[in-house]
C-alpha cells in the first residue's frame, strides 16, 4: 500500500513558497489515511510520498532537530519514542524504510554534531567555523538523504511497476479463469439439458417398444391362432376331399350295378315282348293288370335311372385337377 501510494504521488509534487508540499491532500482524503506523517508536526501533516516529506522537512524544519538528530522517530505514523524507551525496539509493522536506512546516517550527523559542540572553543572566532562547518555537514546530510530517498523512490518505483505487472496479469488470469468457469458452467448445463432430453427421448422409445412388443406378441398368438384355423380347415378339406372321393366311388359303382340292371330289365322287356308277340295267349285280367303295372313301374325306373346317370356322369378332365386341389 505504501508502494502505490508512493507511485501514484512521487512525481506529482510542486514546491511553494511558504515551504508546504504541494502534493498535500485533497479534502476528499482524510490524514489518517496516508502512510507519511511528519516527526515535528506529528498526525497534523501527512504525506502520501517521501518525496513531499522531504520537501516538507527542507523548507518546515531543520535537521539540527533533536528528534531528527536522534533517529527516534518515525515517519509512518508512530509517535516518538520516550526517553526511557531508547532501547526498546518498535514492532515490525511501524517500521518504515526511512528507519531502517536513514538511521545510520542520522546517528552519523548526531554523533558528528555533539562532538562538534563538545569540542567547539568558547572564543567566537572558532564558532564561525564551527558553524561553516555545521553548516558544510547539514548540507552533505541532505545530499545524501535526497540521494538516498531518490534511491529509495526508483526502487519504490521498480517494484511497483513489478508488482502492478503481476497484478495485471494475475487479473488477466483471473478473467480468462472465469470465463473459462463460465463457458464450462454452460456447457454444464448444456450437457445437463441434453441429458435430460435424452433420458426422455429414451423413456419414450422403451415404452414405444414396450407396446411394439406387445403388438407383436399379439399378432405372433393371432397368426398361430390363424395357423391353426387354417391346418383345422385343411385337415377338414382333406377328410371332406376323402369322403367325397370314396363317396364318388360308391356311387359310381352303384351306377354301374344300377345300369347293369337296368340293361337286364330292358333286356326281359325285349324278351317278353317278343315273346307276347309270338304266344298271344288268352290271360286272365288280373294278370294283364298285374304286368301292366309291372310294365309301368320299370318306365319310372328308367327314366329314374337316366336322370341319375346324366346327374352323376363323370366330369370333364380340365375339372380332375380342381377336385384334387381341394
Amino acid at each position: 500500500m505504501q508502494q502505490k501510494l508512493c507511485s501514484r504521488g512521487s512525481g506529482s509534487f510542486l514546491l511553494e513558497r511558504n515551504g508546504q508540499a504541494c502534493g498535500a491532500l485533497p479534502d476528499s482524503v482524510t490524514s489518517c489515511e496516508l502512510p507519511f506523517r511528519c516527526p515535528r508536526c506529528g498526525e497534523q501533516q501527512r504525506f502520501r510520498s517521501l518525496a513531499s516529506l522531504r520537501a516538507h522537512l527542507e523548507y518546515r524544519h531543520s535537521y539540527r532537530s533533536p528528534d531528527v538528530v536522534s533517529g527516534d522517530f518515525s515517519i509512518t505514523g508512530s509517535l516518538p519514542a520516550r526517553r526511557g524507551q531508547h532501547g526498546a525496539a518498535r514492532p515490525p509493522h511501524v517500521r518504515s524504510l526511512s528507519d531502517s536506512r536513514d538511521s545510520g546516517y542520522l546517528h552519523s550527523y548526531g554523533a558528528v554534531r555533539r562532538l562538534n559542540v563538545s569540542s567547539s572553543p568558547s572564543p567566537p572566532a572558532q564558532s564561525s567555523y564551527c558553524g561553516r562547518e555545521t553548516a558544510a555537514a547539514s548540507a552533505a546530510v541532505r545530499r545524501r538523504l535526497a540521494g538516498i530517498l531518490r534511491a529509495a523512490d526508483g526502487t519504490m518505483q521498480r517494484r511497483l511497476a513489478k508488482v502492478s505487472t503481476e497484478l495485471a496479469r494475475t487479473d488477466t488470469e483471473l478473467l480468462c479463469e472465469r470465463a473459462h468457469s463460465q463457458h464450462l458452467a454452460q456447457e454444464r448445463q448444456q450437457v445437463a439439458e441434453r441429458e435430460r432430453s435424452l433420458s426422455r427421448q429414451v423413456d419414450v422409445a422403451v415404452m414405444v417398444i414396450a407396446a411394439l412388443r406387445e403388438q407383436l406378441n399379439a399378432s405372433e398368438s393371432e397368426l398361430e391362432r390363424r395357423e391353426r384355423e387354417v391346418l383345422t380347415i385343411q385337415r377338414f378339406l382333406e377328410a371332406a376331399a376323402r369322403q367325397e372321393t370314396s363317396g364318388k366311388v360308391r356311387i359310381q359303382r352303384f351306377i354301374e350295378n344300377l345300369l347293369g340292371r337296368i340293361a337286364l330289365a330292358e333286356r326281359l322287356v325285349e324278351y317278353y315282348q317278343a315273346q307276347g308277340e309270338r304266344h298271344k295267349v288268352q290271360q286272365h285280367p288280373l294278370v294283364e293288370g298285374r304286368l301292366w303295372l309291372d310294365f309301368r313301374s320299370v318306365l319310372f325306373f328308367l327314366l329314374y335311372v337316366s336322370f341319375l346317370r346324366s346327374a352323376f356322369r363323370p366330369k370333364q378332365s380340365n375339372e380332375e385337377p380342381r377336385i384334387s386341389r381341394t
